[in-house]
């Protein structure tokens, strides 16, 4: 067995260590640097005017719909799997998936869900919305934990609130938008083909953004 001498291991120990240390400055600087531009970024897009106190109010708002209005799309699902299999759900989720999605909302509450890959051509998110999606998206790519995402609130020149919050794939949701070679040749993927010719809904795996929901309320609508 050769042993190194005493200096030059030192040497190799010390390296090792620099170049450990540096690797993890730069991989915390990068993070950081992401965060700050993502900052700055929807600091730049945004016209809020918000006091502390209605910021806080409206997101609880948001949230509070944005769980209502899953819980009862999941539960509907979920009934419909069960009573006419997965491949029906789809052309359940077709017909009911909007009157479900807006049992929620009212003259002053707007509720919509988009993503950046659609399944619904009516679900093409637009500019603003592509904007907040793409937010969304560089959280996931710092490093951010889906816990820890945050939604965005802004008000419009015009007075309208608008609250956003990303959707996280659940498990159950995979079935029919998880990797497409696992769908191919099914009686769930001639059905999703048939409805949506131009799906793009698939490649996702539980804990993925799949898309967003999108709470708009107007001036009629205060917060409380």
């Amino acid at each position: 067995m050769w042993l190194l001498p005493m200096d030059l291991s030192t040497c190799l120990v010390e390296r090792m260590l620099n170049s450990t240390t540096k690797y993890l400055f730069m991989k915390q600087l990068i993070v950081l640097t992401g965060l700050l531009s993502m900052t700055i970024f929807m600091s730049c897009k945004t016209n809020n005017n918000f006091t502390n106190e209605e910021n806080l109010q409206y997101t609880k708002m948001g949230n509070r719909i944005v769980k209502q209005s899953f819980d009862t799309l999941r539960s509907s699902l979920q009934t419909a799997i069960s009573e006419q299999g997965v491949a029906n759900a789809i052309s359940f989720c077709q017909v009911n998936a909007y009157p479900l999605t807006d049992t929620y909302a009212s003259d002053s509450v707007f509720i919509r869900r988009t993503a950046l890959k659609y399944r619904n051509p009516a679900n093409k998110p637009d500019s603003i919305e592509e904007r907040i999606l793409h937010f969304f998206a560089s959280q996931k790519e710092n490093g951010i934990e889906n816990d820890s995402l945050k939604t965005v609130t802004e008000r419009t020149a015009n007075g309208i609130i608008n609250f956003y919050k990303p959707i996280i794939l659940q498990p159950m949701c995979a079935t029919c938008h998880g990797d497409k070679s696992n769908l191919m040749n099914t009686d769930l993927w001639k059905t999703i083909d048939s409805l949506y010719p131009s799906d793009m809904a698939y490649g996702f795996k539980p804990g993925d953004i799949r898309g967003m929901w999108h709470i708009q309320f107007t001036t009629k609508n205060k917060a409380k």
